[in-house]
């Protein structure tokens, strides 16, 4: 009979909790923001996550850049922005947030439940500029490739609070990859390398993307050798399309969510063009479904009206799925 397993470590001078059902491993350390540090599938040994090959686990400051301090590689949450940027509205008007939102420089909380083999794992997190409490919730269970993840956040104030949020794992890439997404999603940018990568801004099919080198279109859909990179966040998703799949010759991951709860779906593509610390550009996908017009909460309520908005204490949630396959 499988079993489904917690074991505690250290690493880099850090609590780092190992989760195993058999067939899926994942590694999280809380004192990162709970980062998910590892996801691996033991039937052919692939880790999932990337990891950046330069910067070491360290506290950042939530002050710093997380681009070129912090972008360790894993799993990471943005809430309540993904770009820097000040808060838009009364009564918190002018606060500052942060380069990826106020979660990843916290050391969360953590707790861990166990039952009839399954295993819950809890983190916990309080908003510093503005007042909210946000929560995840892994839950594994033997024998189970699949993760499922609860989110919440509450509004602990009397006012309106808006955000927006994206779930925000690395992944490892390679060549000869596929990613696939629903045909029927549109998508705006963010931002290319090159700046002019593309001739369209919005409404854009991934399978056909007006690009200025109509060549590079097999490149980035199939992840081959291209030297270029781009951030694109969908328009609001139709029911059926809470889903993604990143998918390699022994195996595929894939994700699925209820887009009542995550409308939309976000992706940084990078296919060695880009390095936060300036280092030798890297490849890997950020594949992120997502709340609101990404990468600034401002943007979202001032430029996009596309967010959300917790009313005077209520609360919100969702859920998240992955699945590892194998061939």
């Amino acid at each position: 009979m499988s079993h489904v397993s917690l074991t505690r470590t250290i690493a880099a001078g850090l609590d780092t909790y190992q989760a195993n059902t058999g067939p899926l491993s994942l590694e999280l350390i809380p004192a990162l923001g709970g980062k998910i540090s590892s996801l691996r599938d033991a039937r052919n040994g692939r880790e999932w996550l990337w990891r950046h090959p330069r910067l070491p686990y360290r506290r950042v400051a939530a002050t710093a850049s997380y681009t070129a301090e912090a972008d360790t590689g894993g799993w990471d949450e943005c809430f309540p922005t993904v770009a820097p940027c000040l808060y838009p509205a009364a009564p918190w008007q002018g606060a500052a947030l942060p380069d990826h939102g106020e979660l990843w420089a916290q050391a969360a909380t953590f707790d861990v439940a166990e039952r009839d083999n399954r295993l819950s794992l809890t983190t916990g997190w309080q908003g510093v500029a503005l007042p909210y409490s946000f929560t995840r919730t892994l839950h594994l269970a033997a024998g189970s490739h699949r993760l499922r993840v609860d989110y919440s956040v509450a509004n602990q104030s009397d006012s309106p609070l808006h955000f927006i949020c994206c779930v925000h794992p690395l992944l490892a890439l390679e060549p000869g990859m596929v990613l696939e997404l629903p045909p029927e999603v549109r998508f705006n940018v963010w931002s290319t390398i090159p700046a002019d990568l593309l001739t369209g801004t919005q409404g854009l099919d991934f399978a056909a993307l007006p690009l200025t080198n109509p060549g590079l279109q097999t490149a980035i859909t199939n992840l081959h050798p291209a030297g270029v990179a781009l951030k694109l966040w969908s328009d609001l998703l139709p029911p059926e399309a809470g889903w993604a799949t990143l998918r390699a010759s022994d195996g595929a991951l894939t994700m699925r969510w209820d887009v009542a709860a995550l409308p939309q779906v976000a992706f940084w593509l990078n296919l060695a063009a880009w390095a936060g610390d300036g280092g030798a550009p890297y490849w890997n996908l950020g594949l992120e479904p997502c709340v609101g017009a990404q990468d600034s909460l401002a943007d979202a309520v001032s430029m996009h009206q596309l967010h959300a908005t917790l009313p005077p204490h209520g609360v919100n949630s969702w859920w998240f799925e992955v699945e590892l396959s194998s061939v």
